[in-house]
C-alpha cells in the first residue's frame, strides 16, 4: 500500500479551554456514555448496519488520533461507529517532561458531544490507573506523574478539578462493545490464571470499587496478557462472540493474530494500524485480519486508501 502520509493536512489545534469550559465538557460528554442509547449494563451493541472502526492503543499520539477522525468523516458517514482505547500516557514530552496526552481525552469528548452514539471507547488499564489513582511506570519512569505534571502545566491550580473531570470521563467508559456479527472488542482478556474466576457479571452490573483493584474482575479484563487459544476459545464462548479484537500488547507491526480468535491493535507510531469492518454481514476471522489498515497510509479524506494490509 502506498503511503500517503505527505498528502494528509492536520487541522490547526483547537484553542484552549478554561477549568469551567472543560470540566463541563468532559461532564456532558460523561452523561452521554453513560445514557448512551446502545448502552445495555457496560458493554455497547451496535446495530446491524452500518460499518465500524476500531482504533488500538494511542498512548497519546495525536497525528494517528486526528488522521483517523479525519478519515472516518463521521458527519458524512452517519451509519459509521468509531471506537478508541487508551488514549493516554504517552506521546512526545515538553521539555520539562511533562505529557499532554489529556488532550486527547478532551478531543475524545468534543467528538462524543458532536457524534454521540457513533464515537465510543473501551477501558483500558492506563485509564484505569487513572480512576483509582495508581500509578504505572515505563522504562523505570512513571507515566502517571508526568500525565498530572502535564494537566497542572495547562490548568495550573485548576488541575485537581480538571482531573477530576478526566477520571470521571473515564469511569463512564464502557467495557466492551459489542456487534450484531460476532465480534467482541475489548482493552484485552482475562489471561491464564485469572480466567477460572472471572466474574462476568461485570458486563451487566452496576461495577463496584473492588471490581477495579487488583484480584477483581474489570482489573482481570484490562490487564490479561498473555493469551493463548484455549483461554481465548473459552473467553469468547462466554461473551457469544466469534473474533475477539483487543488492545493492549505492543507489536512492532501494529497488528498481532496470537489465536485463531483474537486479532490485537497497536495505533499508535509510524506503524500504528486500525481495523474497517461492516456490521451487517459475516466476518470470518482472516478477511477482518486483511482489513487492518496503515493508518499513516491514510491521506487527506475518506476514500484515499483502500483498508486492507
Amino acid at each position: 500500500m502506498a503511503d500517503a502520509g505527505e498528502s494528509w493536512n492536520p487541522a490547526p489545534d483547537p484553542p484552549p479551554m478554561g477549568v469551567g469550559e472543560i470540566t463541563d465538557l468532559l461532564d456532558r460528554a460523561s452523561m452521554l456514555m453513560r445514557r448512551d442509547p446502545l448502552r445495555r449494563g457496560n458493554v455497547i451493541l451496535l446495530p446491524p448496519a452500518g460499518d465500524l472502526i476500531v482504533v488500538g492503543d494511542l498512548h497519546g499520539d495525536t497525528e494517528n488520533f486526528r488522521r483517523v477522525v479525519d478519515w472516518a468523516a463521521l458527519s458524512r458517514n452517519q451509519d459509521r461507529y468509531l471506537v478508541f482505547q487508551e488514549l493516554v500516557h504517552g506521546g512526545p514530552l515538553d521539555d520539562r517532561g511533562r505529557d499532554r496526552s489529556f488532550r486527547l481525552l478532551e478531543e475524545a469528548a468534543v467528538l462524543k458531544c458532536r457524534f454521540k452514539s457513533h464515537v465510543q471507547m473501551v477501558l483500558s488499564n492506563h485509564d484505569l490507573a487513572e480512576i483509582v489513582g495508581s500509578t504505572i511506570k515505563k522504562a523505570g519512569a512513571s507515566v502517571s506523574q508526568a500525565f498530572w505534571r502535564g494537566i497542572e502545566s495547562a490548568y495550573g491550580e485548576g488541575w485537581p478539578e480538571v482531573h477530576g473531570a478526566y477520571r470521571r470521563f473515564l469511569a463512564s467508559v464502557p467495557l466492551a462493545v459489542r456487534t450484531p456479527n460476532g465480534v467482541f472488542i475489548s482493552h484485552s482478556t482475562p489471561q491464564r490464571e485469572t480466567i477460572d474466576l472471572f466474574d462476568h457479571s461485570i458486563f451487566d452490573r452496576p461495577l463496584t470499587a473492588e471490581d477495579y483493584l487488583p484480584g477483581g474482575s474489570v482489573y482481570a479484563l484490562v490487564w490479561g496478557r498473555p493469551q493463548d487459544q484455549d483461554v481465548a476459545d473459552r473467553f469468547a464462548r462466554a461473551v457469544g462472540a466469534e473474533v475477539l479484537v483487543t488492545g493492549h500488547q505492543p507489536s512492532e507491526p501494529g497488528v498481532k493474530a496470537p489465536t485463531s480468535r483474537q486479532i490485537i491493535l497497536v495505533s499508535e507510531g509510524p506503524l500504528g494500524r486500525f481495523l474497517l469492518m461492516r456490521l451487517g454481514a459475516p466476518v470470518p476471522y482472516n478477511a477482518l485480519l486483511r482489513q487492518v489498515t496503515k493508518i499513516r497510509s491514510l491521506g487527506g479524506g475518506e476514500g484515499d486508501v483502500e483498508p486492507g494490509i
